[in-house]
């Protein structure tokens, strides 16, 4: 058949197949527009990015970088900076505002800061809410309808239970495919209560690879726990706490938090709602005296080995601090009561701190929550301000280590901060 003759068919077929498109009601898929914030940057699994925040000594953000003027390394080998999303760029957010109990009688005002979080943003961004306790709520996919997200807001109510662990999985999770500016803000007290998927090492591990930039806003419950504690303890006629190792694990098949060494197969279950004591999850067991601290070298080190009272001076209760010694007129069961929320709260405040520390971020505290709207005003401040740097490792293995990273600047008297490093991709 002669050339034409090929080429007349094949223009009846297209026609044939268009017109049986229409007579269907199909229409041909509109192809996506590019994303202006990337340009024609070539988007891969190989890309990292880091959010940097820059400052004058004075403290004041610097908001007029230009690429050019940063420079970064990777384990002290200089990276080629492939894109810089200036300050201008919109950005993805995720709010977590955290539901449980003890937020009932403060949750109206959490709603209007957290609104009034949301006026301060720019038109462009987009956000998504999330609320959690003993479930999670998701409630907007991402959005710029300042409309849509107060009426997420003010739909939160209070219930049991709180899921940290898995509250922000999920929003690292809707996060995971966007390249652009990307942040997290989470107004919770950190203590995880039977999440059932995730835990402490596993969501720091993931933050690790997202570059996702983190603000937990930190408010105190303290009080009202321990007097809830204390009230449970004078309700059970004498029945002493449950032992560390009952308290460990959530219930209902939930997935717990374990530590570097602990064998999950050893630890027993308890029913659900048996305590009012926030996370039974992260409860130090016997062999461990403190929270792991986490580094940039030694995500997960191990934990020092109790101390023995018998051969330690030190670890005697009547060798303490007259300062933080126990009331003796306190009966003995209190005292259990005021170590075990310790610790709780101890392992809490370490997991916010890790959150902002290894994404870049800072921590709040809004131990009242009249001071909650001037930690939500910083917040909004600083995402003003933030630049997204991106490059391409030159180390190409997929080994799944840790990699330190440094950011500079040329421009004198200025000040950068930056995430110390992400996780590669393993194979």
């Amino acid at each position: 058949m002669k050339l034409w003759a090929q080429s007349l068919l094949v223009i009846i077929f297209l026609f044939a197949a268009q017109a049986a498109a229409q007579t269907s009601g199909q229409r041909p898929t509109p192809t996506p527009p590019q994303d202006q914030d990337v340009d024609t940057l070539k988007i891969d699994t190989n890309l990292v990015t880091v959010p940097v925040i820059a400052s004058s000594r004075s403290g004041n953000y610097i908001a007029d970088l230009k690429k050019e003027e940063f420079k970064l390394s990777e384990d002290g080998v200089p990276q080629e900076i492939s894109f810089l999303a200036t300050v201008n760029a919109p950005f993805y957010m995720v709010l977590m505002l955290d539901t449980s109990d003890s937020t009932q009688e403060k949750l109206a005002q959490i709603q209007r800061a957290a609104i009034a979080f949301l006026e301060q943003l720019q038109p462009n961004d987009k956000v998504k809410i999330i609320s959690f306790d003993g479930e999670l709520h998701d409630w907007t996919d991402f959005t710029g309808d300042k409309a849509v997200l107060r009426n997420a807001i003010s739909k939160t109510r209070t219930a049991h239970d709180t899921h940290v662990y898995d509250a922000v999985q999920l929003a690292l999770n809707s996060l995971r495919p966007i390249q652009q500016r990307k942040a997290i803000v989470i107004f919770t007290d950190g203590m995880d209560w039977h999440s059932e998927s995730s835990t402490y090492e596993s969501t720091i591990r993931d933050l690790d690879e997202s570059g996702v930039i983190v603000y937990p806003i930190r408010f105190d419950t303290r009080a009202e726990t321990e007097a809830l504690a204390r009230k449970q303890e004078a309700e059970s006629s004498g029945v002493g706490l449950p032992t560390s190792g009952i308290l460990r694990l959530p219930t209902g098949g939930g997935t717990p938090t374990t530590f570097p060494g602990e064998d999950r197969s050893s630890v027993p279950t308890m029913p659900r709602g048996s305590l009012p004591i926030p996370p039974p999850s992260v409860i130090l067991g016997p062999r461990q005296t403190q929270m792991p601290r986490t580094s940039p070298t030694d995500p997960f080190p191990d934990t020092e080995p109790k101390k023995d009272p018998r051969t330690d001076p030190s670890a005697d209760p009547r060798n303490r601090d007259p300062r933080q010694a126990p009331d003796p007129k306190k009966d003995p069961k209190n005292d259990s009561i005021s170590g075990m929320l310790d610790n709780l709260y101890l392992m809490a405040d370490s997991y916010l701190h890790d959150l902002a520390d290894r994404s870049g971020g800072q921590l709040y505290r809004a131990d009242t929550v009249a001071s909650l709207p001037q930690a939500f005003a910083s917040i909004a401040a600083e995402l003003r301000t933030q630049y997204l740097l991106g490059y391409y490792p030159a180390n190409k293995n997929q080994d799944g280590a840790y990699r330190k990273i440094q950011v500079k600047t040329s421009r004198k008297d200025v000040a950068v901060r930056a995430r110390p490093g992400y996780r590669a991709k393993g194979l």
